[in-house]
């Protein structure tokens, strides 16, 4: 891929009246798929953008890959810092930029040319939102596709009919875009929440201002044993539900539960960790058809189907018959 790119920061889009961008990626050991998503950036077709890439003390060959970049287009600013654990290391990326507009990037993902142009083009028909994602195909470690993600409300007007009814928005982090004033003045991520700060401060964001979604494919999200999803995949989920908890009770008018009060609660702690392993299970499912391996991904299908809810083995079901763009 191509890293002939002149240095200049003021290249207009190809639609004027768009604003700038900060893009802000954290890395950790991410010398294997950086240079990918770094190239995806540089190739948006909205070029009016500074890239923030912020090392959280890797200790691979990431440092050195980054510097590279650097020296290159002057539109990247990297900053290496000791490890800090990604929710603190993205509140200070959000403290650093220069623009009102963040768009969040993972090392291991791949944007679509489009994805910034697309996203401030909705930001222009719904300027009420304040957090716009998009939907996204998921790629293996090899980058072969997997499944669709398709959620969200796609306007203001169904953002409050889903607010009403509810129901959180699942944004996929990678691909979101966000007012940085707005999620400033609400505090950026909260760390309490480790893996899940992102659908925290979803909710948050939501109790005030609408959220929505590019109908589009425009990120390729990265499904692999070394990511957070796997790695923390357990903590993740917990945390999920704690979200869920408090926002319910903050709908109702009471306190906020404590995540050790959930965990008090030993028969549900029992059937979330049931729900738990047949949802890492049909995780490795995905992977193994995703690899070719599909001898293994039927022992992790039958795996799953033992443990896991309706709704996995629906998605297991669609993994065997569906394209990953088609509808899933």
């Amino acid at each position: 891929m191509s890293l002939n790119h002149d240095r200049t920061t003021d290249r207009p889009s190809r639609i004027p009246s768009l604003p700038p961008v900060t893009v802000l990626m954290p890395v950790y050991n991410g010398a294997r798929y950086v240079g990918d998503a770094i190239d995806s950036i540089l190739r948006q077709t909205h070029e009016h953008f500074e890239l923030l890439i912020i090392d959280d003390g890797s200790t691979d060959s990431t440092p050195a890959i980054l510097d590279r970049y650097a020296a290159r287009d002057a539109r990247i600013r990297v900053l290496h810092q000791a490890n800090i654990d990604q929710p603190a290391t993205l509140n200070r990326g959000l403290e650093l930029a220069t623009y009102d507009w963040v768009a969040i990037m993972d090392h291991d993902d791949v944007c679509l040319p489009d994805r910034l142009e697309r996203e401030l083009e909705l930001l222009q028909r719904e300027p009420e939102a304040r957090l716009i994602g998009t939907w996204a195909v998921e790629i293996n470690a090899a980058g072969r596709e997997l499944r669709l993600r398709r959620h969200g409300p796609t306007s203001v007007a169904e953002f409050r009919k889903w607010d009403a009814e509810g129901r959180r928005v699942p944004l996929v982090h990678p691909s979101v875009l966000m007012h940085r004033p707005t999620i400033l003045q609400l505090g950026g991520y909260d760390p309490d929440f480790s893996s899940a700060a992102d659908s925290e401060l979803w909710t948050r964001v939501a109790r005030f201002h609408p959220i929505v979604v590019v109908p589009e494919p425009l990120i390729l999200y990265r499904i692999h044993r070394a990511s957070m999803s796997f790695e923390r995949m357990f903590e993740q989920r917990e945390r999920l539900r704690w979200i869920e908890a408090r926002d319910e009770a903050r709908r109702r008018g009471d306190a906020p539960p404590s995540v050790e009060s959930l965990r008090a609660d030993r028969r549900g702690r029992l059937r979330s960790l049931w729900r738990d392993i047949g949802w890492l299970l049909s995780s490795y499912h995905s992977l193994a058809i995703g690899e070719g391996r599909r001898i293994a991904a039927l022992g992790w299908a039958l795996g799953a189907g033992l443990l896991a809810p309706k709704k996995i083995v629906r998605r297991i079901q669609r993994s065997f018959s569906h394209d990953p763009r088609g509808a899933g």
